[in-house]
C-alpha cells in the first residue's frame, strides 16, 4: 500500500536530475519529501520511487488541479541537498564564518513540462502517493500518512473515487490489479448513473476474482481451512446480487449497485491484506483440482 503525503514544493535553481546539457538555465520545482526520511531512514538519493499526484494546491490553500486518474510523474529520482547555516566571528580581528547548523533536504523534481503546464509556483504544495521505492513497496498492508498537513487534507482521499485510484495503483497481484480496476469503471459509470453498464463492470471483477481460486491455495492455521469457500460464497451471493440487473431482465437498482461496489472493493481489500499477512498464499504456478467459485451449488 502506499504513503500519501501532503509536501510543499520548492523552487531549486540550476538543478538537473539527468545531465548538465539538460540543465534548466533557471531551476526545478520540486517537491520537499523530507518527513518522509524522517520515518524510512533508508532511503537514499539517486534512488527511483514511483510517484502519482493526485492534486495541487496553491499558495492560498486553494485546489488548482485534481488528477483522475492520478499523473505518474516519469523517472522520479529523489535528490538531496545540504543548507549550511553560518554564524561569523573574529579572529586575529578577521570575521570568520563558522558552521552553525547543516540541514539536509531530499526532493522529487518536477518535469518542466509538468510544472509549466499546471502553472506551479513557490509555496504551492502537492498531494501525492509513493507506491514504490527502488521498484518494491514502500508500506505494506496499509495507508500511511506522511507530513505535517496530510491530516488535514484526508477528506481528499475519502471520495471513493480515489480510493479505488489508490487501490490500483497500489495492488500487485495481478489478478486483484484487474478487478479493481474493473470496480473502478464500474464507479465511473455509476457516477454518470449508467446502473446496467455499471453491473456489468462488477460481475467482470467478481469473474476476475473467482479466478483467483484457480490456482492451488494454501491456508494459515490462524484461519479455517474452509476459508477459500467462504470467500466464494461472498463472491456468489454478490454475483446473485447482479444478476437481476445489467444486461439481464429486469431493474438495475441504483442503491444495490453501490451497495455491491462497496462490498467488492472491500473484499479485494480484504484478500490483498490476507495474502500480505500469509494468511493465505497463491501458488500461481499449479492449477488448483477444483475451484470453489465454479461449483455448481445452490445460495
Amino acid at each position: 500500500m502506499p504513503v500519501l503525503m501532503v509536501s510543499r514544493i520548492e523552487f531549486l535553481e540550476n538543478y538537473s536530475g539527468t545531465s548538465k546539457e539538460e540543465k534548466s538555465p533557471k531551476g526545478y520545482y520540486c517537491i520537499d519529501i523530507s518527513k518522509l526520511i524522517d520515518i524510512y531512514t533508508h532511503i537514499k538519493a539517486a534512488e527511483s520511487a514511483d510517484i502519482f499526484l493526485m492534486a495541487v494546491i496553491d499558495e492560498k490553500d486553494k485546489i488548482i488541479k485534481k488528477f483522475e486518474p492520478f499523473k505518474k510523474l516519469s523517472d522520479a529520482k529523489i535528490l538531496i541537498r545540504d543548507y549550511v547555516e553560518y554564524d561569523y566571528h573574529y579572529i586575529h580581528d578577521i570575521l570568520t564564518p563558522r558552521i552553525k547548523n547543516v540541514t539536509i533536504k531530499y526532493y522529487i523534481c518536477l518535469p518542466t513540462d509538468v510544472s509549466d503546464k499546471l502553472g506551479i509556483g513557490q509555496n504551492y504544495k502537492v498531494v501525492f502517493i509513493i507506491t514504490k521505492y527502488d521498484n518494491e513497496p514502500l508500506v505494506r498492508g496499509y495507508f500511511k500518512f506522511v507530513g505535517d498537513d496530510s491530516e488535514k487534507y484526508r477528506r481528499l482521499f475519502k471520495d471513493m473515487g480515489t480510493k479505488l485510484l489508490i487501490l490500483l495503483y497500489s495492488i500487485d497481484n495481478d489478478n486483484l490489479h484487474e478487478a479493481i480496476f474493473y470496480v473502478f469503471k464500474a464507479y465511473r459509470k455509476l457516477k454518470k448513473r449508467e446502473i446496467a453498464d455499471s453491473r456489468t463492470w462488477l460481475r467482470k471483477a467478481l469473474e476476475t476474482l473467482e479466478e483467483i481460486f484457480n490456482y492451488e491455495i494454501k491456508v494459515s492455521k490462524e484461519e479455517s481451512e474452509k476459508y477459500p469457500n467462504y470467500i466464494c460464497n461472498l463472491i456468489k451471493a454478490l454475483k446473485n446480487f447482479l444478476n437481476y440487473g445489467g444486461p439481464h431482465k429486469g431493474p438495475a437498482p441504483e442503491h444495490t449497485t453501490k451497495f455491491i461496489l462497496y462490498v467488492t472493493k472491500k473484499l479485494i481489500e480484504h484478500l490483498s491484506y490476507s495474502i500480505y499477512k500469509g494468511v493465505i498464499s497463491i501458488d500461481f504456478t499449479k492449477q488448483s483440482n477444483s475451484n470453489p467459485c465454479k461449483e455448481n451449488k445452490k445460495y
